[in-house]
């Protein structure tokens, strides 16, 4: 019995946890980010590539190098900010006075690099899912919430406004549920940034 109220205690702190809001705030900002980091990438890259001919797409893939690091470091500091966990610095080791080369080399060959690359164009997949998981639970509980009402309305599935009213006290729980849905999906997240923008 103990066991059960401590359950339920536990399914529903989830409603007063500011850090389920934290995570829901950083799966919003998955989907309209992983789409900038995707059309950015994909335009940079490929426009690179193609210019290399030319000798133009050098500095065009110099630079988007370049700001794939920093966007990636972006990543790393608002999963630390918003998620809450601890990701290992980018950097394999410290560079000390070596010049511009030399840095350009080690971050080349740092693994780091290219994971974070990997990271950033999986972003766009992940923010679409991220973005559907959340507004079909969003969705499904406030239609289940608002039952009773679109009864009265005359909209409503047929059954008895009794059944209507059970289905949107069903939406409470459904709710709450949803939050865990989505702790999980964002500790998920969590723990692929982690993986890939520290190194190990």
């Amino acid at each position: 019995m103990v066991e059960t109220k401590s359950l339920l205690r536990e399914f529903i702190n989830v409603v007063f946890e500011k850090q389920t809001y934290m995570n829901i705030l950083y799966l919003l900002f998955s989907f309209p980010l992983g789409t900038a980091y995707f059309i950015f990438l994909a335009t940079g890259l490929s426009l690179g590539f193609g210019l290399l001919i030319m000798w133009i797409g050098i500095p065009v893939l110099i630079l988007v190098f370049l700001a794939w690091w920093e966007i990636a470091s972006f990543e790393r500091q608002m999963a630390i900010w918003l998620l809450g966990i601890d990701i290992p610095s980018m950097s394999l080791k410290p560079v000390g006075e070596k010049s511009i080369l030399s840095r350009a080399i080690c971050r080349i060959k740092s693994p780091v690099t290219w994971k974070s690359l990997l990271f950033l164009l999986i972003k766009f997949p992940l923010g679409i899912f991220s973005l559907v998981t959340m507004a079909f639970l969003s969705v499904l509980t406030l239609w289940m919430l608002m039952n009773p009402v679109i009864y009265i309305l005359g909209n409503g599935p047929a059954g008895t406004f009794q059944e209507s009213l059970l289905l949107s006290i069903s939406g409470i729980f459904v709710g709450i549920a949803s939050l865990h849905v989505l702790n999980m999906l964002a500790s998920l997240t969590g723990a692929f940034a982690k993986k890939m923008l520290g190194s190990s």
